[in-house]
């Protein structure tokens, strides 16, 4: 079973990807062939660095999750910079985190696993909260933008696809949301109660 936390930009999902690295659980990391990270782009921080001969073997070897252009509110050309989540890093990971425009890119028939989709939602306000707490400098209003034109389309994906449980969250505790991702992963004879009160 693979763990895919997903919501949208500024709803936590990165404060529970590193809570659960703490407590030892393997959480994948995406790529990108971003030069320097840049504050600009919506988790740029948090890449592995790749060059273009890599993402070009990636892509030939069909050996990735997805890739996909970085987002066009960048102040970088967005044809040169990729994002992707490669397929031995998958393989060799529990937990990662996506994006709605990352889910939707998912190759077909990419995920061979059973999926077990934690959504984490919160209203607009919160998510200006941790935004500013966080210090975050891309801009906020670009992203948002971005990511509610594919808003309902998101929403049918978490429901419909294949193989997979959803456990919903909103406004909830990374920390609390950590904890029950870590029993699942620990112990998988959970994961129906869970997701039988959570969905």
């Amino acid at each position: 079973m693979k763990f895919l936390i997903v919501g949208l930009h500024s709803s936590g999902k990165q404060e529970v990807l590193d809570i659960l690295s703490e407590m030892g659980i393997k959480c994948g990391r995406l790529f990108s062939n971003l030069d320097n990270p840049s504050p600009e782009i919506y988790n740029s921080f948090n890449y592995d660095i790749y060059d273009m001969t890599d993402i070009n073997e990636i892509f030939e070897n069909n050996a990735y999750i997805f890739i996909h252009e970085l987002d066009k509110s960048s102040n970088v050309n967005s044809y040169k910079y990729f994002e992707g989540l490669a397929k031995y890093e998958f393989d060799n990971n529990d937990v990662f985190s996506l994006s709605p425009d990352q889910l939707l890119h998912i190759s077909p028939n990419a995920i061979k696993e059973d999926v077990c989709f934690i959504w984490m939602d919160s209203d607009k306000d919160d998510r200006i909260n941790r935004y500013r707490r966080e210090k975050r400098t891309y801009s906020f209003s670009d992203r948002d933008n971005i990511e509610k034109n594919d808003l309902d389309y998101f929403v049918k994906t978490l429901y419909n696809y294949n193989n997979s449980r959803l456990l919903y969250f909103i406004k909830e505790e990374p920390g609390r949301v950590a904890s029950i991702i870590y029993a699942m992963v620990k112990h998988p004879e959970l994961i129906n109660i869970f997701a039988n009160n959570f969905n």
